[in-house]
């Protein structure tokens, strides 16, 4: 990567959908459908509008209208090339406190193994450093990702526990914490 973190933009969002077109998912839990693909594609304005100012609510997996957690979004580049996405929680929630944390990103399958997301990770703690009241950050990881689990153990992560995967059953998972201060 040979940019920081930067907030998202138009200029980047012809990338982003060649991005998911290619099996970027912005959720590691439900692939990009072609339809979602393309309702980005049509509305890249509303889109970006959406990640800069996200809505207050959100929809729970029982159907029910939740409140939001704020969160704010960074994309990583490279020129004009969208590489991946990390978004910072302020804070956590019940649900978040036992799956999802803080901290979640993705990079687009081409530009993985290659530093990406270590580097994402660094620059999402290091925007919390700065701008959160926050004395640590938690990240969940499934267990079977053995990449990510790197990642977050080279930016300082360390084990809590293994638990059950709060959305694919049977599976496990990996919450860390990573110290701030």
């Amino acid at each position: 990567m040979t940019s920081p973190l930067v907030r998202p933009d138009l200029r980047w969002m012809a990338s982003f959908v060649e991005a998911m077109r290619e099996g970027y998912s912005r959720d590691n839990l439900r692939a990009e459908t072609p339809q979602t693909i393309e309702a980005i594609a049509a509305e890249p304005e509303a889109f970006v509008r959406q990640l800069l100012t996200p809505p207050t609510t959100i929809v729970l997996p029982d159907g029910s209208l939740g409140e939001r957690v704020p969160e704010t979004h960074f994309w990583a580049v490279d020129g004009d090339r969208f590489l991946g996405s990390v978004g910072v929680r302020h804070r956590l929630n019940d649900m978040l406190a036992t799956w999802g944390g803080h901290i979640g990103y993705a990079v687009r399958p081409s530009a993985r193994g290659q530093g990406v997301a270590s580097a994402m990770l660094a620059g999402a703690l290091a925007w919390c450093r700065e701008t959160l009241p926050l004395d640590r950050v938690m990240l969940t990881v499934a267990e079977d990702n053995l990449a990510s689990r790197r990642v977050i153990e080279k930016n300082g992560g360390v084990l809590e526990q293994i638990i059950p995967h709060l959305w694919v059953e049977g599976a496990l998972g990996r919450r860390y914490w990573i110290d701030l201060r």
